[in-house]
């Protein structure tokens, strides 16, 4: 869709995957879209690629990454969309809790899960949200209590993906009560497998159960897994969701590309023109996500850390996967509804249904807009009356 002129090393380098890629064919896609096929195929896919080293490529060598920049990362995930491939199942570890790591870690915690993020031998979920405590992350009162080596953890998550086939989770937990609520926060790396975890999984309306309700009851976290200090888990959840909505959502506005090029190619002479119309708007829409999402992702090649401009990609991508997702929809046709088996709808509206989420996940639409008001526009907050 769009191709920026870069470096001489930044071209070698996507010849030199485009050849393993040649070599190493990505799975084909498959009309299953059970999360039970996203789990197998995405899992072994992730294995193939970081065993090729291309994974966590602006990650420092000695974590197991080639100490290159975001611009090459971009260009994987480019590389990916050209050959349809699936999408990975370490997301949230490979664009948030590795980064993280690196930045707020120990070596110790460094040592023992960067390289099992790469491979994708441990997957991780993101435990930040609560029935009370969403868009108001400092609101979170799940509680970590100090005890002999470590802490207890009790309270609820939700909407918490991939917690049922998760190994590990970040968890955001109050560790203190303060006058400042975000003072009393912490940011703890917690065992799926730990005592005392129960997950609910949560049927969406797509039919698939990716969310999930965790409840904790006083599960033993080892002191050695409290990331920073005790106090730092606004500072470094702050820092988490500034690196999801940047590489992450580059990572999954590259995916949608995907769907916009299978959309494309069953484009004939009998299709309606408003239909052509909405594609050709989906086209510009690609386009300029992924200019904007380049033009952040120069400067921190350069060395700026990520920061509130992600929402920016975060909005623009959601909106327009959203009607992206209609327009696909409307393609199809009537063959949308139906799927291989009768108890599935089509890839066509299954995916339109998954992507009703994408502009509450991560933050709501809503929420992107006056980060992007009061961090980036610098207006002032608003206050309402009910008066």
């Amino acid at each position: 869709m769009l191709k920026l002129s870069l470096s001489e090393s930044s071209e070698n380098f996507r010849a030199s995957l485009r050849e393993w890629l040649a070599h190493n064919p990505a799975p084909r896609s498959s009309s299953d879209t059970s999360l039970e096929s996203f789990e197998r195929v995405g899992r072994a896919w992730q294995r193939s690629l970081a065993a090729g080293g291309w994974l966590g490529t602006h990650w420092p060598k000695e974590y197991g990454g080639r100490g290159l920049t975001l611009v090459e990362e971009a260009i994987v995930q480019e590389e990916l969309v050209r050959v349809s491939a699936p999408q990975i199942l370490g997301l949230f570890g490979l664009t948030m809790v590795g980064p993280v790591l690196i930045s707020h870690g120990s070596e110790a915690q460094k040592t023992r899960f960067l390289a099992r993020i790469l491979s994708g031998d441990d997957i991780w979920c993101q435990g930040f949200s609560e029935p009370g405590a969403g868009s108001d992350l400092a609101a979170v009162r799940c509680r970590a209590v100090p005890t002999e080596g470590g802490y207890l953890v009790t309270g609820q998550k939700i909407w918490t993906s991939f917690a049922h086939v998760a190994d590990w989770c970040f968890v955001l937990c109050r560790t203190s009560d303060s006058q400042r609520k975000h003072e009393g926060l912490s940011y703890l790396l917690v065992d799926m497998r730990s005592k005392g975890i129960t997950t609910r999984p949560l049927q969406q309306i797509s039919g698939d159960k990716e969310f999930n309700e965790v409840f904790f009851d006083s599960v033993f976290v080892p002191a050695d897994n409290l990331v920073g200090r005790e106090g730092d888990g606004w500072k470094i959840a702050i820092s988490t969701l500034m690196f999801e909505r940047v590489v992450l959502t580059f990572a999954r506005q590259l995916q949608s590309e995907t769907a916009l090029r299978e959309m494309l190619a069953r484009v004939d002479a009998s299709t309606p023109a408003t239909i052509k119309a909405d594609l050709a708007r989906c086209v510009v829409d690609a386009c300029a996500t992924r200019a904007l999402a380049y033009s952040h992702l120069m400067t921190y090649a350069q060395g700026a850390s990520p920061g509130p401009e992600g929402s920016l990609d975060k909005l623009l991508w959601s909106e327009s996967f959203q009607r992206l997702c209609k327009v696909g929809v409307a393609l199809c046709g009537p063959d949308a509804v139906r799927g291989e088996h009768d108890s599935e709808v089509g890839p066509d509206l299954h995916r339109y249904l998954y992507s009703r989420g994408r502009t509450i996940a991560a933050g709501t639409s809503e929420i992107q807009r006056g980060i992007i008001a009061e961090r980036i526009l610098g207006l002032p907050r608003l206050k309402h009356s009910l008066a």
